[in-house]
């Protein structure tokens, strides 16, 4: 086999510098390295880490073949303009119309690579057969009509190393680049002989073979364009955006690639961090599933920040709120056992309650178990009848909240309970409030229908975030402590290729 080609990847080799260039050279590496060892030392923890293990990228490699197979049979190149100057004179040419007609290739090879950061990839035995129309005029001489073009055992070699720019987007390199063609033969269909003279299958598979690597170069500065443009930040609705830019380079093994993001939640308004850090944690990809993802405390911990800041995390309830059933009611009446006063002050009135968050509410994972700390509190209100409201009393409370969850055909069920409730009086227009008595009442009123109904739709599973052509199966939700580790396979549904797809986008 001819030696394969190399595209603009390769390393070149360059005169050798002067010794006191090379002292140079050495003190600024020296300094670099101090330098970015203190930034590592100081550098933002990751709150979401992300594992693609060896089996997650042998089934990237098949449907990446998949896509492949299904693109070449579909694809269009584009027309073909151009010259070529002999000793004779200059021959114009035009290639139009062009069409995969049949591809094959044996299954690709990919693999971790850590000399690159990256991956190596190797496609062999490539078969393609082209056909379309030419045109051509030399001098006096014109033709034109149908060919059709065959490449054979076309081979590539790449090694493509990942990396992070400024903004902590992915960066690709074509840290190497090798490629062959076995053979290319070219059949113009009628052609004349003056233009057959022309014909040299050695230039055509040398062609080939020079710009193989410059594409690949190429496209895949096209995807790191679209990808920063893309950018860091997600809006997740209008209250909320999330910050995924790595926070280090990526890391390969021989078994695994792992990614480190920020995974901070704010106010898509005011993207400021939240007053509290992420902790560092570890996590242990399992080689068993194709995914493994780490969602610490800090991530679900700043979404729950940036509503707080909002001013969302506040409710108003109404007796219509409260079920028929319910021994206690939203009125003057039903809450004279916790505030005799009041029955007398404002007899037989509606009543209204708002409840809003004193703090951020704290989730912190462990055991198995996911636990949320809420600091509130309870505003009471007589509602007059012409609709406007009396203050009647505060309270502050403090309560526990535990869950346990579980991941299923692409539905996160559970049940949720509360642990503790404690209720203290912060201020009153009404004399005494009975908060003992309250605080039994309300912790009956969670359990009889705040909580039931919660369990209900966790019972039947809420929806988790889906693609159209890719989903998550054999999903498995671990809660460690500190973070939740999320285990899963995926299936991916390629999209039938379109007829005229143009030539390798």
């Amino acid at each position: 086999m001819r030696p394969r080609r190399l595209g603009n990847c390769q390393s070149r080799k360059f005169p050798r510098p002067a010794t006191h260039e090379i002292m140079t050279g050495r003190m600024l590496l020296y300094l670099t390295a101090g330098c970015l060892l203190t930034c590592l030392a100081h550098g933002t923890q990751p709150a979401i880490k992300v594992i693609l293990s060896e089996k997650g990228l042998q089934y990237v490699k098949e449907m990446g073949a998949e896509w492949l197979l299904q693109n070449l049979g579909s694809a269009s190149p584009p027309d073909v303009h151009g010259k070529l100057s002999l000793s004779l004179g200059t021959v114009y040419y035009s290639i139009m119309g062009m069409a995969v007609t049949y591809c094959e290739f044996a299954e690709p090879s990919v693999e971790f690579y850590e000399d690159v950061t990256g991956f190596k990839a190797v496609i062999s035995g490539l078969y393609i057969q082209v056909k379309g129309a030419w045109s051509a005029s030399y001098g006096i001489f014109e033709d034109g009509g149908a060919f059709e073009l065959v490449i054979r055992d076309l081979e590539v070699d790449l090694l493509l190393g990942l990396g992070m720019d400024a903004d902590g987007q992915p960066s690709f390199r074509c840290a190497a680049c090798g490629a062959s063609v076995g053979s290319a033969g070219l059949n113009l269909i009628d052609a004349s002989w003056i233009i057959e003279q022309f014909i040299d299958e050695e230039l055509i598979r040398s062609t080939i073979e020079e710009k193989i690597c410059p594409m690949i170069t190429e496209r895949l500065d096209e995807l790191e364009y679209r990808l920063a443009a893309l950018g860091a930040t997600f809006q997740v609705n209008h209250l909320l955006a999330v910050d995924l830019p790595l926070t280090s380079y990526p890391v390969v093994n021989s078994s695994c690639l792992s990614l480190s993001l920020k995974g901070m939640f704010h106010r898509p308004d005011s993207p400021v961090d939240p007053p509290f850090e992420p902790q560092p944690f570890s996590l242990d990809g399992q080689p068993g599933y194709m995914l493994s993802l780490g969602l610490s405390e800090y991530t679900t911990n700043s979404a729950s920040h940036a509503y707080f800041v909002s001013g969302s995390l506040q409710l108003l309830i109404t007796d219509s709120m409260i079920p028929p059933s319910s021994p206690l009611h939203l009125n003057t009446n039903s809450f004279g056992p916790f505030v005799p006063k009041l029955p007398k002050m404002f007899p037989d009135m509606e009543m209204q309650l708002q409840v809003f968050a004193l703090e951020a509410p704290e989730f912190m994972f462990g055991s198995g178990v996911v636990r949320m700390d809420v600091h509130g509190a309870i505003k009471a209100f007589v509602v007059r009848p012409d609709g406007t409201f009396i203050f009647l009393f505060r309270l502050n409370l403090e309560s526990t909240f535990s869950g346990k969850f579980r991941m299923a055909n692409e539905k996160l069920t559970g049940a949720i309970a509360l642990e503790n409730l404690y209720l203290t009086l912060d201020s009153s227009e009404v004399g005494e409030v009975q908060t003992d008595a309250l605080k039994i009442a309300i912790k009956f009123g969670i359990k009889l229908s705040g909580l039931p109904r919660l369990n209900a739709k966790l019972a039947k599973g809420i929806d988790l975030p889906t693609m159209q052509h890719a989903h998550l199966t054999n999903l498995v939700l671990e809660v460690e402590e500190g973070f939740i580790s999320v285990l899963s396979d995926a299936e991916i549904k390629l999209r039938e290729a379109k007829v005229g797809t143009p030539w390798m986008v």
